[in-house]
Protein backbone atom coordinates (compact mmCIF):
# COMPACT_ATOMS: atom_id res chain seq x y z
CA UNK A 1 0.00 0.00 0.00
CA UNK A 2 1.74 3.57 -0.96
CA UNK A 3 0.34 5.89 1.77
CA UNK A 4 1.58 9.46 2.92
CA UNK A 5 -0.30 12.64 4.16
CA UNK A 6 -0.02 15.34 1.94
CA UNK A 7 2.67 18.00 3.07
CA UNK A 8 0.80 20.67 3.47
CA UNK A 9 -2.78 19.09 4.40
CA UNK A 10 -3.73 21.17 7.43
CA UNK A 11 -6.97 19.09 7.92
CA UNK A 12 -6.47 16.82 10.09
CA UNK A 13 -4.09 15.31 12.77
CA UNK A 14 -6.96 13.69 15.67
CA UNK A 15 -10.66 15.45 14.22
CA UNK A 16 -10.55 14.84 10.53
CA UNK A 17 -9.82 11.51 8.02
CA UNK A 18 -6.84 11.56 6.04
CA UNK A 19 -6.14 10.53 2.70
CA UNK A 20 -2.60 8.52 1.68
CA UNK A 21 -1.06 9.61 -1.23
CA UNK A 22 0.65 7.57 -3.53
CA UNK A 23 4.41 6.67 -1.70
CA UNK A 24 5.26 6.90 1.25
CA UNK A 25 3.55 6.80 4.56
CA UNK A 26 0.00 7.15 5.47
CA UNK A 27 -0.45 9.02 8.55
CA UNK A 28 -2.85 8.76 10.93
CA UNK A 29 -4.27 9.64 14.62
CA UNK A 30 -7.57 9.15 16.53
CA UNK A 31 -9.41 11.28 14.17
CA UNK A 32 -7.84 12.00 10.75
CA UNK A 33 -9.00 11.80 7.48
CA UNK A 34 -6.16 9.93 5.03
CA UNK A 35 -6.42 9.37 1.96
CA UNK A 36 -4.75 6.46 0.24
CA UNK A 37 -3.80 5.52 -3.30
CA UNK A 38 -4.40 1.86 -4.10
CA UNK A 39 -2.21 -0.69 -2.02
CA UNK A 40 0.53 -2.11 -4.45
CA UNK A 41 -0.23 -5.81 -5.75
CA UNK A 42 1.51 -8.38 -7.43
CA UNK A 43 1.37 -11.82 -8.54
CA UNK A 44 -1.27 -14.40 -6.72
CA UNK A 45 -0.91 -16.60 -3.76
CA UNK A 46 -3.18 -19.82 -4.56
CA UNK A 47 -5.69 -21.55 -2.59
CA UNK A 48 -4.42 -22.37 0.67
CA UNK A 49 -6.02 -23.17 4.41
CA UNK A 50 -5.35 -19.42 5.78
CA UNK A 51 -8.11 -17.91 3.52
CA UNK A 52 -10.08 -16.79 6.25
CA UNK A 53 -14.06 -15.71 6.88
CA UNK A 54 -14.77 -12.44 7.45
CA UNK A 55 -17.04 -13.40 10.47
CA UNK A 56 -13.80 -14.44 11.99
CA UNK A 57 -12.21 -11.79 12.16
CA UNK A 58 -11.72 -9.60 15.31
CA UNK A 59 -10.95 -5.52 15.59
CA UNK A 60 -7.68 -6.50 16.98
CA UNK A 61 -5.45 -9.53 15.75
CA UNK A 62 -2.33 -9.58 17.70
CA UNK A 63 -1.69 -12.17 20.13
CA UNK A 64 -2.67 -11.32 23.78
CA UNK A 65 -0.37 -12.01 26.66
CA UNK A 66 -0.65 -10.93 29.86
CA UNK A 67 2.70 -9.52 31.74
CA UNK A 68 3.60 -12.15 33.58
CA UNK A 69 3.95 -14.61 30.29
CA UNK A 70 6.06 -12.15 28.44
CA UNK A 71 10.09 -12.59 28.78
CA UNK A 72 11.56 -9.51 29.54
CA UNK A 73 14.75 -8.08 27.75
CA UNK A 74 14.92 -8.74 24.06
CA UNK A 75 14.62 -6.49 20.68
CA UNK A 76 11.73 -5.45 18.51
CA UNK A 77 12.41 -4.10 14.90
CA UNK A 78 10.14 -2.77 12.60
CA UNK A 79 10.04 -1.57 9.45
CA UNK A 80 9.29 2.64 8.43
CA UNK A 81 9.05 3.64 4.55
CA UNK A 82 10.61 7.04 6.08
CA UNK A 83 12.15 8.21 9.54
CA UNK A 84 10.30 11.37 10.88
CA UNK A 85 10.95 14.49 9.02
CA UNK A 86 10.24 16.10 12.05
CA UNK A 87 9.03 15.43 15.24
CA UNK A 88 6.70 17.42 15.95
CA UNK A 89 3.96 15.42 14.44
CA UNK A 90 1.66 18.25 13.83
CA UNK A 91 3.61 20.22 11.93
CA UNK A 92 2.66 20.13 8.34
CA UNK A 93 6.06 18.44 7.63
CA UNK A 94 5.16 15.75 9.41
CA UNK A 95 1.91 13.75 10.44
CA UNK A 96 2.63 10.19 9.16
CA UNK A 97 1.41 6.88 10.03
CA UNK A 98 5.29 5.96 11.07
CA UNK A 99 5.39 9.15 12.89
CA UNK A 100 2.33 8.22 15.15
CA UNK A 101 3.54 4.92 15.74
CA UNK A 102 6.56 6.17 16.52
CA UNK A 103 5.66 8.80 18.87
CA UNK A 104 3.42 6.02 20.45
CA UNK A 105 6.99 5.21 22.48
CA UNK A 106 7.49 8.44 23.76
CA UNK A 107 4.77 10.83 23.88
CA UNK A 108 2.24 11.01 26.74
CA UNK A 109 -1.48 10.04 25.93
CA UNK A 110 -4.21 10.65 28.08
CA UNK A 111 -6.95 8.02 26.01
CA UNK A 112 -6.81 5.15 25.09
CA UNK A 113 -8.49 2.53 22.60
CA UNK A 114 -10.66 -1.07 23.51
CA UNK A 115 -10.80 -2.97 20.87
CA UNK A 116 -14.02 -2.40 19.43
CA UNK A 117 -12.96 1.69 18.89
CA UNK A 118 -14.38 3.18 22.22
CA UNK A 119 -11.91 5.25 24.11
CA UNK A 120 -10.98 5.38 28.03
CA UNK A 121 -8.47 7.16 30.44
CA UNK A 122 -4.80 5.87 30.08
CA UNK A 123 -4.23 5.76 33.66
CA UNK A 124 -0.41 5.59 32.99
CA UNK A 125 -1.33 9.61 32.29
CA UNK A 126 -4.43 10.62 33.89
CA UNK A 127 -6.27 9.43 37.53
CA UNK A 128 -9.24 10.42 35.22
CA UNK A 129 -10.76 12.96 32.43
CA UNK A 130 -13.78 13.72 31.99
CA UNK A 131 -17.36 15.53 30.77
CA UNK A 132 -17.59 17.86 33.82
CA UNK A 133 -20.22 20.29 32.61
CA UNK A 134 -22.78 20.26 29.30
CA UNK A 135 -22.88 24.30 29.55
CA UNK A 136 -20.47 25.42 28.83
CA UNK A 137 -18.75 22.21 27.52
CA UNK A 138 -16.36 21.87 30.56
CA UNK A 139 -13.78 18.77 30.75
CA UNK A 140 -11.44 17.58 33.73
CA UNK A 141 -8.22 16.21 33.48
CA UNK A 142 -6.58 14.94 36.51
CA UNK A 143 -3.18 13.94 35.61
CA UNK A 144 -1.31 11.40 37.45
CA UNK A 145 1.19 12.54 40.04
CA UNK A 146 3.73 10.44 38.73
CA UNK A 147 3.91 11.48 35.01
CA UNK A 148 6.95 13.60 34.58
CA UNK A 149 9.10 14.11 31.60
CA UNK A 150 12.80 12.20 31.20
CA UNK A 151 14.50 14.62 32.33
CA UNK A 152 12.08 15.38 36.02
CA UNK A 153 10.00 18.10 34.97
CA UNK A 154 6.25 17.19 36.23
CA UNK A 155 3.60 16.58 33.82
CA UNK A 156 1.29 19.75 34.45
CA UNK A 157 -1.66 21.72 33.14
CA UNK A 158 1.17 24.04 31.87
CA UNK A 159 1.65 21.29 28.75
CA UNK A 160 -1.62 21.10 28.39
CA UNK A 161 -2.09 24.73 28.07
CA UNK A 162 0.92 25.23 25.78
CA UNK A 163 -0.52 22.78 23.54
CA UNK A 164 -3.95 24.53 22.92
CA UNK A 165 -2.60 27.63 22.26
CA UNK A 166 -0.33 26.03 19.61
CA UNK A 167 -2.51 24.63 17.94
CA UNK A 168 -6.31 26.28 18.16
CA UNK A 169 -5.57 28.54 15.18
CA UNK A 170 -5.70 31.71 16.79
CA UNK A 171 -1.55 32.49 15.57
CA UNK A 172 -1.22 31.80 12.05
CA UNK A 173 2.90 31.39 12.62
CA UNK A 174 2.62 28.07 14.39
CA UNK A 175 0.88 26.43 11.06
CA UNK A 176 -0.27 23.37 12.67
CA UNK A 177 -1.52 20.54 10.74
CA UNK A 178 -4.74 20.29 12.05
CA UNK A 179 -6.86 22.80 14.76
CA UNK A 180 -9.93 20.86 14.91
CA UNK A 181 -11.58 20.26 18.30
CA UNK A 182 -9.12 22.78 20.26
CA UNK A 183 -10.42 25.85 17.86
CA UNK A 184 -13.65 25.20 19.64
CA UNK A 185 -11.25 25.55 23.06
CA UNK A 186 -12.08 28.97 24.83
CA UNK A 187 -9.65 28.35 28.07
CA UNK A 188 -7.10 26.20 29.47
CA UNK A 189 -6.91 26.48 33.56
CA UNK A 190 -5.72 25.26 36.68
CA UNK A 191 -7.29 23.65 38.88
CA UNK A 192 -6.62 22.50 42.62
CA UNK A 193 -3.37 21.32 41.92
CA UNK A 194 -0.73 22.11 38.43
CA UNK A 195 -2.06 18.10 37.14
CA UNK A 196 -5.45 19.58 37.57
CA UNK A 197 -6.70 20.67 34.09
CA UNK A 198 -9.85 22.53 33.71
CA UNK A 199 -10.69 22.88 29.52
CA UNK A 200 -13.65 24.84 28.65
CA UNK A 201 -15.48 25.01 25.13
CA UNK A 202 -16.47 27.94 23.33
CA UNK A 203 -18.52 25.59 21.30
CA UNK A 204 -19.80 22.56 22.07
CA UNK A 205 -17.50 19.55 20.28
CA UNK A 206 -18.56 15.68 20.63
CA UNK A 207 -15.29 14.90 19.64
CA UNK A 208 -13.53 16.53 22.83
CA UNK A 209 -11.42 13.21 23.51
CA UNK A 210 -9.64 13.40 20.13
CA UNK A 211 -7.06 15.38 20.97
CA UNK A 212 -5.61 13.75 24.20
CA UNK A 213 -3.53 11.12 22.44
CA UNK A 214 -0.15 13.25 21.85
CA UNK A 215 0.69 15.87 24.59
CA UNK A 216 3.99 17.79 23.77
CA UNK A 217 6.09 19.85 26.66
CA UNK A 218 5.56 22.97 26.60
CA UNK A 219 8.94 23.83 26.19
CA UNK A 220 8.62 22.14 22.56
CA UNK A 221 5.60 23.99 21.37
CA UNK A 222 5.18 27.58 23.23
CA UNK A 223 6.25 29.54 20.13
CA UNK A 224 5.96 29.36 16.93
CA UNK A 225 9.83 29.06 16.69
CA UNK A 226 9.75 26.46 19.00
CA UNK A 227 7.02 24.61 17.28
CA UNK A 228 8.29 24.18 14.09
CA UNK A 229 11.98 23.68 14.73
CA UNK A 230 12.64 22.37 18.78
CA UNK A 231 11.56 19.15 17.18
CA UNK A 232 12.94 19.40 13.57
CA UNK A 233 16.10 17.02 14.12
CA UNK A 234 14.58 15.24 17.64
CA UNK A 235 12.51 15.12 20.31
CA UNK A 236 15.27 17.16 22.99
CA UNK A 237 14.33 18.41 26.74
CA UNK A 238 14.62 22.43 26.99
CA UNK A 239 18.19 22.17 26.47
CA UNK A 240 18.16 21.75 22.91
CA UNK A 241 20.50 18.37 23.30
CA UNK A 242 18.98 16.35 25.25
CA UNK A 243 16.78 13.75 24.32
CA UNK A 244 13.60 13.73 26.43
CA UNK A 245 10.16 11.34 27.05
CA UNK A 246 7.22 11.24 28.51
CA UNK A 247 6.58 7.53 27.84
CA UNK A 248 8.33 3.73 28.67
CA UNK A 249 11.12 4.42 25.97
CA UNK A 250 13.33 7.25 25.21
CA UNK A 251 15.01 7.63 21.88
CA UNK A 252 18.98 6.14 22.26
CA UNK A 253 20.55 6.98 18.60
CA UNK A 254 18.99 8.71 15.27
CA UNK A 255 20.31 7.77 11.96
CA UNK A 256 18.30 10.79 10.29
CA UNK A 257 20.83 9.52 7.07
CA UNK A 258 20.28 6.02 7.58
CA UNK A 259 16.42 6.35 8.54
CA UNK A 260 16.96 4.08 11.92
CA UNK A 261 15.74 5.16 15.04
CA UNK A 262 16.83 3.01 17.97
CA UNK A 263 14.53 3.56 21.34
CA UNK A 264 15.71 2.41 25.08
CA UNK A 265 13.52 1.91 28.04
CA UNK A 266 13.11 5.24 29.61
CA UNK A 267 14.70 5.28 33.34
CA UNK A 268 12.25 7.44 34.52
CA UNK A 269 8.96 5.50 33.42
CA UNK A 270 6.82 5.54 36.44
CA UNK A 271 4.47 2.75 35.20
CA UNK A 272 4.74 -1.14 34.49
CA UNK A 273 8.26 -1.94 33.62
CA UNK A 274 8.72 -1.97 29.88
CA UNK A 275 9.75 -5.83 28.80
CA UNK A 276 11.63 -5.17 25.70
CA UNK A 277 15.27 -3.58 26.01
CA UNK A 278 15.13 -1.86 22.43
CA UNK A 279 12.90 -1.20 19.90
CA UNK A 280 14.13 -0.40 16.39
CA UNK A 281 12.27 1.57 13.55
CA UNK A 282 14.61 0.88 9.93
CA UNK A 283 13.67 2.27 7.04
CA UNK A 284 13.16 -0.40 4.12
CA UNK A 285 11.44 0.11 0.91
CA UNK A 286 8.63 -0.98 0.24
CA UNK A 287 10.05 -3.58 -2.38
CA UNK A 288 12.09 -4.83 -0.15
CA UNK A 289 10.30 -5.32 3.22
CA UNK A 290 9.06 -9.12 2.55
CA UNK A 291 12.60 -10.06 2.03
CA UNK A 292 13.90 -8.23 4.49
CA UNK A 293 11.54 -9.96 6.94
CA UNK A 294 12.13 -13.18 5.50
CA UNK A 295 15.64 -12.74 6.06
CA UNK A 296 14.60 -12.48 9.93
CA UNK A 297 15.85 -8.32 9.64
CA UNK A 298 12.32 -7.55 10.74
CA UNK A 299 9.98 -9.35 13.44
CA UNK A 300 6.73 -7.90 11.76
CA UNK A 301 5.73 -6.28 9.09
CA UNK A 302 2.12 -5.38 6.84
CA UNK A 303 1.63 -7.13 3.89
CA UNK A 304 0.26 -3.88 2.19
CA UNK A 305 -2.11 -6.68 -0.22
CA UNK A 306 0.46 -8.05 -1.83
CA UNK A 307 0.37 -11.91 -2.55
CA UNK A 308 4.80 -12.08 -2.99
CA UNK A 309 4.64 -10.27 0.54
CA UNK A 310 2.00 -13.14 1.43
CA UNK A 311 4.27 -15.53 -0.21
CA UNK A 312 7.71 -14.45 1.33
CA UNK A 313 6.16 -14.14 4.82
CA UNK A 314 5.10 -17.70 4.69
CA UNK A 315 8.32 -18.51 3.48
CA UNK A 316 10.30 -18.11 6.98
CA UNK A 317 10.10 -21.00 9.10
CA UNK A 318 8.97 -18.45 12.72
CA UNK A 319 6.44 -16.78 11.03
CA UNK A 320 2.81 -16.32 11.40
CA UNK A 321 0.22 -14.48 9.13
CA UNK A 322 -2.04 -12.57 11.71
CA UNK A 323 -5.56 -10.33 10.67
CA UNK A 324 -7.91 -7.80 11.99
CA UNK A 325 -10.72 -5.68 10.97
CA UNK A 326 -9.21 -2.49 9.42
CA UNK A 327 -9.55 1.20 8.52
CA UNK A 328 -9.10 1.80 4.93
CA UNK A 329 -11.75 2.43 3.63
CA UNK A 330 -11.46 1.54 -0.96
CA UNK A 331 -13.95 3.68 -2.16
CA UNK A 332 -14.33 5.41 -6.04
CA UNK A 333 -14.59 9.31 -6.35
CA UNK A 334 -16.56 10.62 -9.21
CA UNK A 335 -16.01 14.18 -10.06
CA UNK A 336 -19.54 15.80 -9.63
CA UNK A 337 -18.14 19.08 -11.35
CA UNK A 338 -17.73 17.15 -14.72
CA UNK A 339 -20.34 17.29 -17.50
CA UNK A 340 -20.30 13.21 -17.61
CA UNK A 341 -21.51 13.49 -13.91
CA UNK A 342 -23.56 16.59 -13.51
CA UNK A 343 -26.50 14.51 -12.76
CA UNK A 344 -26.85 12.60 -9.62
CA UNK A 345 -28.87 9.94 -11.39
CA UNK A 346 -26.14 9.19 -13.95
CA UNK A 347 -23.69 8.76 -10.82
CA UNK A 348 -25.97 6.53 -8.99
CA UNK A 349 -26.19 4.55 -12.21
CA UNK A 350 -22.21 4.11 -12.66
CA UNK A 351 -21.95 3.03 -8.99
CA UNK A 352 -24.93 0.15 -9.52
CA UNK A 353 -22.87 -0.97 -12.69
CA UNK A 354 -20.35 -2.23 -10.44
CA UNK A 355 -20.41 -5.64 -8.84
CA UNK A 356 -18.10 -4.05 -5.29
CA UNK A 357 -18.10 -7.64 -4.24
CA UNK A 358 -15.83 -8.82 -7.33
CA UNK A 359 -13.59 -5.74 -7.11
CA UNK A 360 -13.33 -6.58 -3.08
CA UNK A 361 -12.16 -10.33 -4.19
CA UNK A 362 -9.90 -9.03 -6.82
CA UNK A 363 -7.84 -7.41 -4.67
CA UNK A 364 -7.98 -9.03 -0.86
CA UNK A 365 -8.15 -12.65 -2.13
CA UNK A 366 -4.21 -12.63 -3.27
CA UNK A 367 -3.60 -12.09 0.58
CA UNK A 368 -6.18 -14.43 1.41
CA UNK A 369 -8.53 -11.50 3.60
CA UNK A 370 -12.19 -11.69 3.20
CA UNK A 371 -13.78 -9.50 0.53
CA UNK A 372 -17.04 -8.50 1.35
CA UNK A 373 -18.24 -4.92 0.76
CA UNK A 374 -18.30 -2.08 2.57
CA UNK A 375 -21.96 -0.14 3.10
CA UNK A 376 -21.74 2.69 5.16
CA UNK A 377 -19.57 5.91 4.24
CA UNK A 378 -19.36 6.87 7.68
CA UNK A 379 -18.81 3.69 9.98
CA UNK A 380 -16.54 1.17 9.43
CA UNK A 381 -18.22 -3.20 9.94
CA UNK A 382 -17.04 -3.53 13.70
CA UNK A 383 -17.81 -0.10 14.81
CA UNK A 384 -20.91 0.45 16.42
CA UNK A 385 -23.22 2.51 14.74
CA UNK A 386 -22.03 0.83 11.00
CA UNK A 387 -25.46 0.46 9.16
CA UNK A 388 -26.00 -0.34 5.71
CA UNK A 389 -27.18 2.23 3.68
CA UNK A 390 -25.62 1.68 0.27
CA UNK A 391 -27.35 -1.45 -0.87
CA UNK A 392 -30.27 0.26 -1.65
CA UNK A 393 -28.38 3.26 -3.90
CA UNK A 394 -25.14 0.86 -5.17
CA UNK A 395 -26.68 -2.39 -5.43
CA UNK A 396 -25.06 -4.17 -8.49
CA UNK A 397 -27.66 -4.34 -10.96
CA UNK A 398 -26.85 -3.85 -14.87
CA UNK A 399 -30.18 -3.54 -15.64
CA UNK A 400 -31.57 -0.71 -13.02
CA UNK A 401 -28.43 1.31 -14.04
CA UNK A 402 -29.28 1.34 -17.41
CA UNK A 403 -33.01 1.99 -16.60
CA UNK A 404 -31.63 5.06 -14.73
CA UNK A 405 -29.73 6.10 -17.68
CA UNK A 406 -32.45 6.09 -19.75
CA UNK A 407 -34.73 8.32 -17.29
CA UNK A 408 -32.03 10.80 -17.66
CA UNK A 409 -32.15 10.71 -21.41
CA UNK A 410 -29.65 8.38 -22.73
CA UNK A 411 -29.97 5.89 -25.33
CA UNK A 412 -28.16 2.76 -25.41
CA UNK A 413 -26.88 2.44 -29.06
CA UNK A 414 -26.09 -0.33 -31.23
CA UNK A 415 -22.36 -0.48 -29.92
CA UNK A 416 -23.35 -0.74 -26.36
CA UNK A 417 -22.56 2.55 -25.47
CA UNK A 418 -25.07 5.13 -24.17
CA UNK A 419 -25.18 8.90 -25.81
CA UNK A 420 -27.05 11.67 -25.33
CA UNK A 421 -27.19 14.47 -27.46
CA UNK A 422 -25.12 12.80 -30.01
CA UNK A 423 -22.85 12.54 -27.20
CA UNK A 424 -21.33 8.92 -25.83
CA UNK A 425 -21.11 8.81 -22.27
CA UNK A 426 -17.59 8.71 -21.81
CA UNK A 427 -15.43 8.69 -18.00
CA UNK A 428 -11.94 8.96 -17.71
CA UNK A 429 -10.73 7.20 -14.56
CA UNK A 430 -7.30 8.14 -13.63
CA UNK A 431 -5.19 6.40 -11.69
CA UNK A 432 -1.35 6.42 -10.48
CA UNK A 433 1.61 4.57 -12.44
CA UNK A 434 3.19 1.54 -11.16
CA UNK A 435 0.69 0.51 -8.99
CA UNK A 436 -0.90 -3.14 -9.74
CA UNK A 437 -4.01 -2.97 -7.89
CA UNK A 438 -5.38 0.56 -9.02
CA UNK A 439 -4.96 -0.91 -12.75
CA UNK A 440 -7.05 -3.90 -11.74
CA UNK A 441 -9.81 -1.52 -10.06
CA UNK A 442 -9.61 0.39 -13.53
CA UNK A 443 -9.74 -2.20 -16.11
CA UNK A 444 -12.93 -4.02 -13.92
CA UNK A 445 -14.95 -1.00 -13.93
CA UNK A 446 -13.89 -0.69 -17.43
CA UNK A 447 -15.69 -4.00 -17.49
CA UNK A 448 -18.07 -3.80 -15.45
CA UNK A 449 -19.75 -0.70 -16.48
CA UNK A 450 -19.43 -1.30 -19.71
CA UNK A 451 -22.18 -3.55 -20.01
CA UNK A 452 -24.75 -1.00 -18.55
CA UNK A 453 -23.73 1.53 -21.51
CA UNK A 454 -20.61 3.69 -20.25
CA UNK A 455 -17.58 4.11 -21.95
CA UNK A 456 -14.39 3.81 -19.77
CA UNK A 457 -11.38 5.32 -20.96
CA UNK A 458 -7.96 4.76 -18.23
CA UNK A 459 -5.82 7.19 -17.79
CA UNK A 460 -2.45 5.94 -16.31
CA UNK A 461 -0.52 9.39 -14.83
CA UNK A 462 2.49 9.62 -13.37
CA UNK A 463 2.66 8.30 -9.45
CA UNK A 464 3.85 11.46 -7.82
CA UNK A 465 1.72 14.12 -9.73
CA UNK A 466 -1.85 11.98 -8.78
CA UNK A 467 -2.39 13.94 -6.04
CA UNK A 468 -0.89 16.74 -6.48
CA UNK A 469 -2.41 17.83 -10.49
CA UNK A 470 -5.08 15.26 -10.92
CA UNK A 471 -7.06 14.72 -7.80
CA UNK A 472 -7.32 17.85 -6.24
CA UNK A 473 -10.40 20.02 -5.14
CA UNK A 474 -9.13 23.27 -7.23
CA UNK A 475 -8.43 21.08 -10.63
CA UNK A 476 -10.58 17.71 -10.30
CA UNK A 477 -8.86 17.08 -13.75
CA UNK A 478 -10.39 13.01 -13.55
CA UNK A 479 -14.01 12.30 -14.13
CA UNK A 480 -13.45 9.14 -11.75
CA UNK A 481 -10.55 7.76 -9.55
CA UNK A 482 -9.79 5.36 -6.81
CA UNK A 483 -7.98 6.24 -3.73
CA UNK A 484 -8.93 5.36 -0.11
CA UNK A 485 -10.25 7.10 3.19
CA UNK A 486 -8.36 6.31 6.52
CA UNK A 487 -11.24 5.56 9.20
CA UNK A 488 -10.81 6.38 12.87
CA UNK A 489 -12.51 6.05 15.96
CA UNK A 490 -14.00 8.93 15.31
CA UNK A 491 -15.65 9.30 12.48
CA UNK A 492 -18.47 11.76 12.49
CA UNK A 493 -16.57 15.36 12.38
CA UNK A 494 -13.96 14.01 10.25
CA UNK A 495 -16.27 13.31 7.69
CA UNK A 496 -17.46 16.97 6.73
CA UNK A 497 -14.55 18.31 5.10
CA UNK A 498 -14.84 15.32 2.72
CA UNK A 499 -18.41 15.78 2.13
CA UNK A 500 -20.09 19.47 2.98
CA UNK A 501 -19.61 21.91 1.78
CA UNK A 502 -19.26 21.34 -2.25
CA UNK A 503 -15.77 23.17 -2.19
CA UNK A 504 -14.54 22.07 0.95
CA UNK A 505 -11.00 21.25 1.11
CA UNK A 506 -11.05 17.47 0.97
CA UNK A 507 -14.43 17.14 -1.26
CA UNK A 508 -12.77 15.71 -4.25
CA UNK A 509 -16.14 15.10 -6.19
CA UNK A 510 -17.27 18.57 -5.91
CA UNK A 511 -20.94 17.81 -4.88
CA UNK A 512 -23.20 17.88 -1.75
CA UNK A 513 -26.20 17.65 0.40
CA UNK A 514 -27.38 21.84 0.62
CA UNK A 515 -29.23 20.04 4.00
CA UNK A 516 -25.47 18.47 5.49
CA UNK A 517 -24.43 21.96 7.36
CA UNK A 518 -27.09 21.95 9.62
CA UNK A 519 -26.69 17.92 9.94
CA UNK A 520 -23.25 18.06 11.03
CA UNK A 521 -23.85 20.91 13.42
CA UNK A 522 -26.19 18.85 15.12
CA UNK A 523 -24.57 15.92 15.09
CA UNK A 524 -20.90 17.26 16.76
CA UNK A 525 -23.07 19.04 18.93
CA UNK A 526 -24.82 15.45 20.45
CA UNK A 527 -22.78 14.62 23.24
CA UNK A 528 -25.56 11.46 24.43
CA UNK A 529 -23.36 9.03 21.91
CA UNK A 530 -26.75 6.87 21.06
CA UNK A 531 -28.39 9.92 19.61
CA UNK A 532 -24.60 10.83 17.89
CA UNK A 533 -25.10 7.97 16.06
CA UNK A 534 -28.52 8.07 14.96
CA UNK A 535 -27.30 11.89 13.61
CA UNK A 536 -24.81 10.12 12.27
CA UNK A 537 -26.38 7.80 10.56
CA UNK A 538 -29.24 10.11 9.31
CA UNK A 539 -25.82 11.91 7.66
CA UNK A 540 -24.97 8.76 6.27
CA UNK A 541 -28.07 8.44 4.10
CA UNK A 542 -27.81 11.76 2.45
CA UNK A 543 -24.29 11.25 1.20
CA UNK A 544 -24.13 8.16 0.08
CA UNK A 545 -27.47 8.91 -2.24
CA UNK A 546 -25.75 12.22 -3.34
CA UNK A 547 -23.30 9.12 -4.63
CA UNK A 548 -20.29 11.22 -5.13
CA UNK A 549 -18.07 8.49 -3.05
CA UNK A 550 -18.79 5.09 -3.62
CA UNK A 551 -18.04 2.89 -1.29
CA UNK A 552 -16.38 -0.54 -2.02
CA UNK A 553 -14.82 -2.24 0.70
CA UNK A 554 -13.14 -1.92 4.13
CA UNK A 555 -9.59 -3.54 4.03
CA UNK A 556 -8.85 -5.73 6.33
CA UNK A 557 -5.48 -5.71 7.85
CA UNK A 558 -2.56 -8.69 7.07
CA UNK A 559 0.51 -9.17 8.51
CA UNK A 560 3.87 -11.10 8.51
CA UNK A 561 4.78 -11.39 12.29
CA UNK A 562 6.78 -13.88 14.26
CA UNK A 563 5.21 -16.31 16.08
CA UNK A 564 6.38 -15.78 19.87
CA UNK A 565 5.63 -11.85 19.48
CA UNK A 566 2.43 -10.92 21.17
CA UNK A 567 0.67 -7.36 22.05
CA UNK A 568 1.52 -6.00 18.94
CA UNK A 569 0.23 -6.41 15.39
CA UNK A 570 -2.91 -5.75 12.96
CA UNK A 571 -5.48 -4.05 15.22
CA UNK A 572 -7.95 -1.85 13.93
CA UNK A 573 -8.17 0.84 16.57
CA UNK A 574 -6.05 -0.31 19.03
CA UNK A 575 -3.02 0.50 16.94
CA UNK A 576 -3.67 3.99 17.92
CA UNK A 577 -2.81 3.21 22.03
CA UNK A 578 -0.17 0.50 21.74
CA UNK A 579 1.14 -0.27 25.50
CA UNK A 580 4.55 -0.42 24.40
CA UNK A 581 5.65 -1.24 27.70
CA UNK A 582 3.56 -4.98 27.45
CA UNK A 583 4.60 -5.89 23.81
CA UNK A 584 7.73 -8.35 23.42
CA UNK A 585 7.86 -11.97 23.64
CA UNK A 586 6.27 -15.08 25.05
CA UNK A 587 7.79 -17.61 27.54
Amino acid sequence: MFSAIRAKQRKGILAMRMRIKATAVFAVAAASAIVLAGCSGGGTAGDDSSAVASSSLKSTGWSTADRASVKDGGSLTLPIDSAPANWQISNLDSGTVDDQTIAGTYLPSFIQFKENGEWEANKDYVDSIKLTKDSPQTVEIKINPKAVWSDGTPITEKDVAANWKALNGTDPAFAPLATNVWEDVDSVKQGSSAQDVLITFSKVNADWPSVFSSIYPSWAVDTPDHFNKAWAKGPYAADGKTYVSGGPYIVKSFDANGGVVTFAKNPKWWGDAPKLDTIIFKTVSRDGVAQAYANKELDAFNLNGSADNYKTANSRSDSKIERSLGTTQRQITLNGTADVFKDQDVRQAFAQAINRKVLSQAILSPVKSPGGVLNSLTYLPGQKGYTDHATSVYGYSTAKAKSKLEDAGYKIGSDGYATKGGKTLEVRFVIPSDNPNSANIAQLVQQQTKAAGFKVTIDTVPTDDFFTKYITTDGRDFDATYFAWQGTPFPVSSLKSIYYPADAGQNYSGVTDSSLGAAWDKANAELDATKRIADANAIDKKIVKVAGTIPLFAEPYAWGVRKDLVNYGPAQFQQYSVKWQDVGYKK
